[in-house]
Order: structure tokens, then sequence, then C-alpha cells
């Protein structure tokens, strides 16, 4: 028997499954247990962190329904995550999150700030709209590709033939002009700059420093926020303190309009702005910064605002002469941006700045404003016991199908690799999506997984035990393989339309699933046959040398 084991040892599938179980064993016993650094569980079992959605006014249940359909497709953008979006009322939603990823709130936080609008502009005229987004192609540009544009991240998304339409003709005649890219432009605002801050982003890829002076940085300000009957003026903050009340500066569109300023500047200036009327919008400094470029070809003797976070504008890539032609061809259009920091802090918020603009365009726009109220503690309903009690099913789920195997087979050297197979399936699993979080839908996945392995286990053991008198082990393996292969395929089929569903909800037990079935037929079940195999065969005896008799 030893010899048997030895043999089976020396088999290369069987040192995968053994290298990657010792792996996962290590990652779940350093990152074990409900607030694990690494193993994260869902708020069922941890308890989790809620954000309050308060809409600006009342809405019917058809539009509450597209708020939350909007605000979970957003949240789905991150991944596996556990995030639960419910109404509360007529004019309040629920977003919670669990609290073993408190990263995860801040990026949560910020994506639901934004309404989401999506306004492209050439020249003050409108050229794409969030509604001419084809949401099915937007997706994260390589790394490699958005580095040769000269940024840190990049969306790539389609039109629809109308908005293509309407692209061109913004676009007719107007090479070298830049297309400026917004998100959440505002729409009836003054800006109000401090001389610092206007200056402040007077860089070109961010090392040259131009010789911007302070007319030209707000001549490209104020082009870059021109658009037909919606211009947003730009002022120094100078401007402002020194304007009499009859100033048309002074003058708000209406009783809504605001004023976008920086969170630092003076006591003075706010008051003044509110005593005129407007309603103020407190930026962080390095929002109200914009970033420039000098123009090129037509606008070589411009300066382009690249960039800037206060006004929405998420960048303004340069017209070709191939697109400005007048004439439809050209249906795909990319935003692009910089991130903050260096070394991995920068290329983690290039990754998060990315993802947001993912999540944002393919969520689309609130039908409704909304605020943020302050976030509070939700506990879990049953925390740690419900943790006990989904493993203790588990544990139940292997207890009885050993039993029925042990039944079926009667011999140990059938059952043991089976209950080993499974139980070292339902490790990596765990590890792995406890990276991610371990809710109940992945729970159930995890459960699910143990049938599917046991399942698949004994369509090998019993091929390998009914072969026929002139059929090797191997012929009966690679006929178990091929029934397995359909199956999976089969299974992983069905599950991807729950995995890009939006609904994360179930995008746990989807993912499980998914996973299970992979790690099945790469890893476990090709070691799980070499193990059966040599076990029914024997030691392998090596031929006797020539001349000489078997004893």
């Amino acid at each position: 028997m030893s010899s048997v084991i030895l043999e089976i040892l020396q088999e290369r599938r069987v040192l995968a499954l053994l290298m990657l179980l010792l792996l996962a064993i290590g990652w779940v016993m350093l990152n074990g247990g409900p607030t694990g650094g690494g193993l994260k569980f869902g708020i069922d079992f941890s308890g989790g962190i809620r954000v309050p959605v308060v809409l600006e006014k009342p809405v019917d249940p058809v539009v509450m329904s597209e708020m939350v359909k909007t605000i979970s497709t957003r949240a789905s953008a991150f991944g596996l995550t556990e995030v639960r979006v419910r109404p509360v009322g007529d004019s309040q939603i629920y977003v919670e999150v669990p609290q073993t990823s408190p990263g995860l709130v801040d990026e949560i936080e910020s994506l639901l700030s934004k309404q989401g609008v999506y306004l492209s502009v050439v020249d003050g005229v409108p050229a794409v709209t969030g509604e001419d987004l084809l949401t099915q192609r937007i997706y994260l540009m390589p790394s490699s590709e958005v580095a040769q544009m000269g940024a840190d991240w990049g969306v790539s998304f389609a039109v629809t033939p109308q908005g293509q339409q309407r692209f061109v003709q913004a676009a007719k005649g107007k090479t070298d002009y830049p297309i400026y890219m917004f998100v959440d432009r505002p729409s009836d605002a003054i800006m109000v700059v401090s001389r610092h801050d206007l200056l402040y982003g007077a860089n070109f890829s961010g090392s040259r420093v131009l010789a911007l002076s302070e007319a030209d940085a707000l001549k490209a300000t104020r082009t870059a926020l021109l658009l037909r009957g919606h211009d947003i003026p730009v002022y120094t903050e100078d401007d402002v303190m020194g304007a009499d009340a009859n100033s048309s500066i002074l003058q708000p569109a209406d009783n809504e309009t605001l004023a976008i300023l920086s969170n630092s500047s003076s006591p003075e200036l706010q008051a003044k702005l509110k005593a005129a009327g407007f309603h103020l919008s407190l930026q962080a400094p390095a929002d109200m910064r914009p970033t420039y470029r000098p123009g090129s070809g037509a606008l070589s003797s411009a300066y382009i605002v690249d960039s800037w976070a206060a006004a929405g504008l998420k960048s303004a890539p340069t017209l070709t002469a191939a697109v400005t032609q007048g004439v439809a061809g050209y249906n795909v259009y990319s935003i692009t941006g910089p991130a903050s920091g260096v070394g991995q802090e920068r290329t983690l918020d290039a990754s998060r700045k990315g993802r947001e603009t993912v999540a944002v365009l393919k969520g689309g726009a609130l039908p409704v404003g909304i605020s943020l109220g302050a976030k509070e503690q939700v506990p879990a309903p049953l925390g740690a016991e419900f943790l006990r009690l989904s493993v203790i099913g588990a544990l139940f789920a292997m207890l009885c199908i050993s039993a029925m195997v042990a039944l079926r087979y009667r011999t140990l050297k059938v059952v043991l690799p089976i209950i080993f197979i499974s139980i070292s399936e339902v490790i990596i699993i765990v590890a792995v999506i406890g990276s991610f979080s371990i809710d109940l839908a992945a729970m159930a996945g995890i459960i699910s997984a143990i049938g599917v392995s046991v399942d698949a286990q004994i369509i090998v053991t019993d091929e390998i035990l009914k072969k026929g008198a002139h059929e090797d082990h191997q012929e009966s393996l690679n006929r178990a393989f091929s029934i397995i292969m359909v199956d999976a395929a089969v299974a992983i089929c069905a599950m991807l339309p729950l995995l890009f569903s939006g609904l994360v909800q179930i995008i746990g037990f989807a993912t499980t699933t998914i996973l299970g079935y992979l790690l099945g037929v790469m890893i476990t079940r090709p070691a799980y046959g070499v193990i059966v195999k040599h076990l029914v065969e024997g030691p392998h005896q090596t031929a006797a040398p020539a001349g000489e008799k078997k004893a």
C-alpha cells in the first residue's frame, strides 16, 4: 500500500492539488474569523455600514424602482463584495456594505455622490449624452493603451447611431479642437477660483511648467465651460470680493444657482455669495485646480483645460482630422484621466477612478437628485451564530454525502479519496471567495459545490469500476471526463446570466458555483482520477530482466 501512495504522490496532478490546498489552508489560518484581515464576511455574518441616500423629493414606486436598479448596477461594479440596496419609504434608499470592507465604504460614498449624467461638448455644442451610451460596451482600457495616451486610467465606450450622428455634426470642421467630456457637469452655477488654484495645475504631463498667465487660464477655463444656454462663468475670488451688489457677477440666474468654490476660501467670500442669493457648493482645494495642456494645430496659440474635478470635466482629447469630416463611422470613444499619489498608491487610485467611471456610466443617470446621510453601523442579524450554523450545515452535508458514498462502495480506498477531494475543494473555494466576501449566497454556493464535487467523483469511480475486459483504466477515465466536461460547460453557461445580471444578491452564488466547476475540471477531478486509478490497479510492477523468472 505504501508503494501505491508513493506513486500517487509523484503524480503532478496530485502535487498541484496538494500545493494549492496548502496555500489555501495557510491563507485561511492567517486571515480566518469574521473580522479577519483577508478573509471577508458579509453583512449577515459580520455586520455592516449603512449609507442613507436621501432623495431631493418623494418619488412614486416606478421611479424608486429605477433608482434602486441604477444604484445596484453601479454597486455591481465592485464584483463579489456584498452590497445591499433597498428603498425606505418614498424618499430614501439604504445602501449597506460589510464592515470588513472599510475601504469599500469610501468608494461607495464617492460612487453614490454622483448623479451620473454624461455629456461631451465640442466648441460649446453638445456632442454625446448619457442616453447615447451603449452600456454593454463600456469597459476599462488596458493600462498599456492608457499609458500611450499619457493618462493613468481610461474607459472606452460606444454610442448609439443617434449619438454618432450628433457627434458627427458637432465635430464637423473642428480639427484640433478638444472634446470636453463631463460626468455631472453643473447646469446652473458659477465657478469662483483663487488665483493660486487657477494656476496650480499649469503643467503638461505632470512635469513641464507652462508659461500660463492668469488671463490665459481664465480664457481656457471659460472656454471649457461653454454650453449653449448653460455656460458656467468663471471668476477669481478677487473678482467677487471686488464686485458691488449690483455687479453681474453677484446676480444668480435663479434661486437654485450654485457658487462652486474651495472649502478653504475665506468666510467673508462665502458670506458675500450667500447674501447675493447663491447656494454654496464647497469643494476640496485639489478639485478646484484645473490642469492644462498646450493647444495644437489650429489652436496652437491657446491653452486647453485637460481635466477639472470641480466642474465634472474628466478629460478633453483632441479631435483629429479623421473624425471631423462630417461622415459617420467613428463609434468608439474614451475617457481618460490622471491619478494621485506615487507608486502603488497611484496605481490603486487609477484603478479606483477607472472602476468608478465605469460604474457610473453603466448605471446611468439617477432620475432624481440625491444627498448622502450620515453613516451608521448595522449589526449582524445573528453574527457569529449565523456563521456557526452555516458551517454546521456544510459539515452535515459532507457527513450525509460521506455516508451515502460509504454505503454505495463499501471500501475505504474509494470513500476516503472522495471525502479528501471534497474537503480540499471547500477549503480552496473558501480561501478564494473569502478574499472578497462570503455572504449567505456564497455559502449556499459552497454547500452546493460539495454535492457537485461528489457527483463528478462518482462518475469517475463508476466508469473505472465497470470497465470492460479489454478496456484499460485510462479509457474509462477519458470517458468519465468527457461527461464531466459537458456537465461543467452546461452548468457554467447556466450561471453566466446570473453572474452578469447586475443583482449583487446572487453574484456570490453564481461566482462560487462557477469557481467550483472550474476548480474541479482543472485540478481536483484529474487528481481524483489519478488517485482512484492507482488504488484500483495497485502498485506498478517492474518488468523482470530477460532470462529471469518471476517468483
